[in-house]
């Protein structure tokens, strides 16, 4: 699964605020109507609702960072 980058966040935060809908925004930048409003649910400003590409990013690393990590039992 390939994940999105900074480049397809900035954007999506510019055509948001051009006014295109999610499906126009996902031709776009060539992913799904889906991964883009899972990216907007997930990554928006909650104080405002505002999407912000630096912010989403954050928040896509810092998931990231917190997510277990698997135990390689072979390595023991």
């Amino acid at each position: 699964m390939a994940h999105l980058t900074l480049e397809q966040r900035y954007a999506i935060q510019y055509l948001r605020n051009e006014g295109l809908t999610q499906s126009a925004i996902a031709e776009k930048i060539g992913k799904d109507k889906s991964v883009i409003s899972r990216e907007i649910r997930r990554n928006c400003d909650m104080r405002n609702g505002a999407y912000r590409a630096d912010l989403a990013h954050r928040k896509y690393q810092e998931r990231l960072e917190q997510k277990p990590k698997p135990h390689n039992l072979r390595n023991r």
